[in-house]
């Protein structure tokens, strides 16, 4: 019994995969085409945009759910729309974990890599959602602290790139940057999943023996002087974030609320 429900669930990983191709392609190239040509404002445009991402990840996460592929807890959901100007932190463990906290946060700025902006059928998703874009590293950090200076919230992997399995969780310093440039206050987002699923070191068909279940804890806001103090010079201040970064992030996830999805 278990490996035949191991194999449906690689059955609906190949089908989610799928589908997510397909539904991206079909989207780039029709909807959004249209959406520039019916909403002319680019602020109206913007939102509409990343209303549909969001609302297309959150039906996909639906599906993939439904297939039994995984399950998910979300925690914490009062603190998602509760205030603007955040920087929104989270660890990176798997494959999905942007697709999950788009879902979850509709509205906010994210950095896209170059490649994406380049590839033909997402072009015009990204120009839309006016996602920012790591094509310019030198701007990218500009970029991030301008979205948060002007009231947007911006959703950042402080590790840069999918978490390496077995290894200490190792964060960059430009989200702690960032933070200390736009003087944001901070929405840490703690993602679990067990047993570890699409993460870096294992290619997506590997399916584990159990369904993976994700946790996902939004932790309430904390405004940026509680986390470093003001007498530090930057360079210190930004490596003193950083280590708090790493503390908020790394929290256990063992309180039991939310809703199974």
């Amino acid at each position: 019994m278990n490996q035949l429900n191991r194999a449906w669930r690689l059955f609906g990983t190949v089908v989610g995969f799928s589908v997510f191709g397909l539904a991206g392609l079909l989207i780039g190239l029709l909807l959004f085409p249209l959406m520039f040509l019916l909403v002319r404002d680019t602020g109206e445009r913007q939102f509409a945009a990343r209303k549909l991402i969001s609302a297309a990840f959150g039906a996909y996460v639906r599906m993939i759910s439904v297939l039994g592929v995984l399950s998910l807890r979300v925690q914490g959901e009062e603190h998602i729309g509760s205030g603007d100007g955040r920087l929104i932190i989270a660890n990176h463990p798997t494959l999905l974990d942007v697709v999950f906290l788009i879902s979850l946060f509709s509205q906010t700025d994210c950095v896209i890599k170059a490649a994406v902006t380049k590839n033909p059928f997402m072009a015009g998703t990204v120009w839309a959602a006016n996602y920012i874009s790591n094509i310019e590293p030198q701007q990218l950090l500009d970029a991030c602290v301008a979205r948060l200076q002007s009231g947007a919230s911006l959703l950042l992997f402080p590790e840069g790139t999918r978490s390496v399995e077995g290894q200490p969780c190792d964060l960059k310093l430009g989200a702690a940057e960032i933070a200390l440039r736009a003087g944001a206050e901070v929405l840490p987002v703690v993602i679990e999943c067990k047993p570890l699923f699409l993460t870096k070191s294992n290619p997506w068909y590997t399916v584990p023996r159990r369904k993976p279940h994700f946790t996902i804890r939004i932790m309430a806001p904390v405004p940026l002087e509680q986390l470093v103090s003001g007498d530090l010079d930057q360079r210190h201040a930004r490596r003193a974030l950083n280590e708090a970064f790493l503390t908020l992030i790394s929290l256990d996830l063992s309180a039991d609320q939310g809703a199974d999805i």
